[in-house]
């Protein structure tokens, strides 16, 4: 299910990037709903979607929440680790963007945000005697080419980003990972809501 998950995100976001008129038709705000309520109540994606090599492209199954929806199992330290490496990844991508292309507002704001993500997970490194993993999250950009695209890509790793922390709320966790993760989430899905308003008026 999680692989199915994870294929069905990156095909929404090749299919805003492409401009695909099935897109325009349903209204990405649309699809994006449909995908967070199927996550949220467990059910299955019923019809298999082959895009392995768009994947390949727009997802590091390697790393952050990618690595995470596509894990048969995940273990504290496994979710822990591709918390961290996502909040990671917002952080730089935005900062990528702003050096990029003449935008400031919500990516400048989003950017402090992601920062003090990281500083909510880091106490737990230290609670559960774990190494803090290394950021090399300019390692794991997505290459945009427009505005449009950067808030295409703002959506797309909200999206993913509220997926994961999904995911990992299904598993009885310690009360302390647990708050941590819904806070993530909650933050997430109001950066998911400002991309999404911001990219309405580019439309």
């Amino acid at each position: 299910m999680k692989k199915y998950i994870v294929l069905l995100l990156s095909l929404l976001f090749t299919l805003t990037l492409t401009g695909c008129e099935e897109t325009d038709e349903i209204g990405l705000l649309e699809i994006e709903e449909i995908i967070i309520e199927e996550i949220v109540a467990e059910e299955e994606i019923i019809q298999q979607i082959d895009i392995e090599e768009e994947l390949i492209l727009l997802a590091d199954l390697t790393w952050g929440a990618s690595a995470a929806l596509s894990s048969e199992t995940l273990t504290v330290e496994d979710m822990l680790l591709y918390s961290i490496q996502d909040e990671y990844s917002a952080q730089a991508e935005y900062e990528y963007i702003i050096a990029n292309f003449d935008v400031t507002k919500p990516f400048t704001n989003i950017i402090v945000a992601e920062g003090s993500h990281i500083e909510m997970l880091l106490p737990l490194y230290d609670v559960y005697e774990l190494d803090i993993p290394e950021n090399t999250a300019v390692d794991h950009l997505i290459v945009i080419e427009s505005v449009n695209e950067a808030f295409e890509t703002g959506v797309y790793a909200e999206i993913i980003n509220i997926a994961m922390y999904n995911e990992f709320l299904e598993y009885d966790l310690p009360d302390d990972i647990e708050a941590v993760f819904i806070s993530l989430r909650d933050a997430s899905m109001k950066h998911l809501d400002a991309f999404e308003k911001n990219l309405a008026k580019l439309q």
